[in-house]
């Protein structure tokens, strides 16, 4: 009798099968963590102009009226369309559908407890899916 060589077309199946099932379970996830990324480029700009507008009040003693005067970034990334404040004291930020997500959302970040002038701590506030951000902005 001859001696078999090499792999049986069962074998064969069975590890294309394995390697299947392993790719439906990494791709998603790897588009969820290429998500993330995507928009912590958005909360490090984000993050950038929270120092500006607390330097600003501790110099100034009131919050900004509008970005310029708190001296913020606001040029558009490729994943994040603006930075804005849309009321006194509001810093927010616009990530682009470019993040693969079904539209457009926003990150917010509004000043908590202002006295003495600094401030000590600031809330987050989101309308992305909660599981693309960081925690402080899950409220």
């Amino acid at each position: 009798m001859k001696k078999q060589s090499g792999f049986t077309l069962i074998e064969l199946m069975i590890v294309v099968a394995i390697i299947g099932i392993l790719a439906a379970i990494a791709l998603p996830a790897y588009k969820d963590y290429t998500i993330r990324a995507k928009i912590s480029e958005c909360v490090t700009a984000l993050s950038s102009c929270k120092t500006s507008i607390s330097e600003y009040y501790a110099s100034e003693g009131s919050l900004p009226s509008d970005i310029n005067n708190a001296g913020c970034q606001t040029t558009a990334s490729q994943y994040c369309s603006s930075i804005t404040i849309p009321a006194a004291g509001q810093a927010s930020i616009n990530a682009t559908t470019a993040t693969g997500l079904a539209a457009d959302c926003s990150l917010l970040l509004d000043p908590v407890n202002e006295a003495n002038g600094a401030i000590p701590e600031w809330a987050g506030s989101t309308t992305c899916d909660t599981k693309y951000v960081p925690a402080n902005f899950r409220g």
